[in-house]
């Protein structure tokens, strides 16, 4: 069984266009709001794995994760300079961005401050809040980009760190034991990665400020 989800995970990081274009997108649109987990996540920790293992073929994901990952905050940012409050008016519930949690984004922001970006943007439920506030108050683009680049690169270190160490640790396994070592790995990682953005999902639900019934809907 295990040895089947290595085999499935290996077939989506091998180097195709198909698989290549869905990471892409994936990365992509997570970048943007959709709620896709951490897929990517999970991924990159068996990139990390599998080249402790001698295994190079992952080496384009190194590259389009992050890639994906860079549009959809930059398309973000824009979409946010360009129509700004009435982008957050007609979707951000949708996304789960309230006035409530943009405001309080952009109080933990200074205006230029590089480092402000990175932590941000590294804060669990403050990825694209970061991307939103960033555009809708219109900071210069080049704090922005040099801000997700560096953040993307230390997110991407993160999970190969983690799946590079988890291989080290495998090495003092038996080779059938292995596939079970890598799968519970990656389970453990996106079960965590999920809990979080649920927690997340909940607290942004209770920011939501209630709708004030009409004059109307009170007389009914």
């Amino acid at each position: 069984m295990w040895e089947n989800v290595v085999q499935i995970l290996g077939t989506v990081t091998a180097p195709t266009l198909l698989w290549m274009a869905v990471i892409f997108l994936l990365a992509m649109l997570t970048e943007m709001g959709v709620p896709t987990f951490p897929i990517i996540e999970g991924l990159l920790v068996f990139a990390g794995f599998q080249i402790v293992h001698g295994v190079y073929s992952v080496a384009p994901l190194l590259v389009l994760a992050p890639t994906g990952r860079l549009c959809g905050s930059i398309s973000t940012y824009w979409l946010s300079h360009s129509f700004g409050d009435k982008l957050v008016n007609k979707f951000g519930k949708r996304i789960r961005i309230t006035r409530e949690r943009l405001e309080k984004t952009k109080q933990k922001m200074s205006r230029v401050a590089l480092p402000s970006i990175i932590i941000a943007r590294l804060t669990p439920g403050l990825g694209v809040l970061a991307s939103v506030t960033y555009g809708t108050t219109r900071i210069r683009f080049r704090y922005f980009f040099r801000g997700v680049l560096i953040q993307l690169l230390i997110w991407e270190g993160i999970y190969l760190a983690l799946g590079a160490f988890g291989g080290g640790l495998s090495k003092l396994l038996a080779p059938e034991f292995r596939p079970l070592f890598i799968s519970a790995l990656i389970i453990t990682v996106v079960t965590i990665g999920a809990a979080v953005w649920y927690f997340f999902f909940r607290e942004t639900r209770k920011e939501q400020p209630e709708e004030t019934p009409t004059p109307d809907e009170n007389k009914n």
